[in-house]
């Protein structure tokens, strides 16, 4: 069962299927979910929603679920409360869940003064969206069945947000601080790889830091994207870096070594073969 099953989660069910799963996604609009993947219709604010978790055979569940907006009540819906709910229905099928895999994110992290991260780190997060995620996190943490996966800043064929400020001269290649991503497609890759884990009945952590093997400083990647692009930087504009409702995140530099020593191959290990590729698809259209 993949919960909240968007853009990754849709990523996600297409390898596990061909990997022989039947998979479920689950989600308010299922009419939104391709024909080949078999849907369910559930709010994970609405706890009776959810009781066809303990009524079929459940294996695995990946909890995989956006927030509506960002806004604390919309961040407390879906990472506390749908977590909390996901749980306790899941909970009177026991004997059939081997492993809940929640998706954090990095921004539980606090760290932004160019620290090495890694999933023994200390976190602390100051805004309530970290503070919200993380309290996810321990729910599924404190079950004998959980395992959290913490990406970092997602970006795809159909996510180019800086890609398309890079072209709209936004970007200045100055910003020095550390940031970290994956590719849309790993984000998919890793889940199905840690299912294969949990199929394989391999030892699983019970926290995974997923993200390329390449941190690199905002005006590198912004260079790189320019010079891709054919574009130079006009040194002159003012840039966007503090813009108006931009979340900037800290400047840290994320180790992914534990998730690397448990097998997984990355189809883009940095981030130049990543906006590479994106950008040669988007000249071919």
């Amino acid at each position: 069962m993949i919960i909240g099953c968007g853009d990754v989660g849709i990523r996600s069910a297409a390898l596990l299927k061909d990997a022989g799963h039947r998979v479920t996604g689950v989600r308010r609009n299922i009419a939104a979910l391709p024909d080949w993947l078999d849907g369910q219709s559930a709010d994970v604010t609405d706890l009776p929603s959810l009781a066809f978790l303990s009524q079929v055979p459940v294996d695995v569940v990946i909890y995989v679920l956006a927030a509506a907006a960002f806004n604390e009540s919309d961040y407390r819906s879906a990472y506390v409360t749908g977590v909390a709910n996901t749980l306790k229905a899941s909970g009177n099928n026991p004997a059939e869940l081997k492993r809940m895999f929640f998706v954090s994110s990095t921004g539980v992290y606090h760290q932004n003064d160019g620290e090495t991260v890694d999933e023994n780190s200390a976190v602390d997060p100051a805004n309530f969206n970290g503070r919200l995620v993380l309290q996810g996190e321990q729910l599924v943490r404190d079950t004998e069945f959980g395992t959290c996966v913490r990406f970092s800043g997602i970006y795809g064929p159909d996510r180019l947000r800086m890609i398309n400020r890079v072209a709209a001269g936004q970007g200045r290649g100055d910003n020095q601080a550390l940031s970290n991503r994956i590719h849309v497609e790993d984000c998919a890759g890793v889940l199905a790889h840690l299912v294969a884990l949990v199929q394989a009945e391999k030892q699983l952590h019970d926290l995974y830091l997923a993200s390329d093997s390449c941190p690199a400083t905002t005006a590198e990647v912004e260079t790189f994207i320019a010079e891709t692009l054919g574009l130079t930087f006009d040194e002159t504009a003012p840039g966007d870096h503090a813009a108006p409702g931009r979340r900037i995140a800290g400047s840290k530099r994320c180790d992914n070594s534990r998730l690397v020593e448990s097998g997984y191959e990355f189809i883009y290990p940095d981030y130049k073969t990543g906006y590479r590729k994106i950008i040669e698809g988007l000249r071919k259209q």
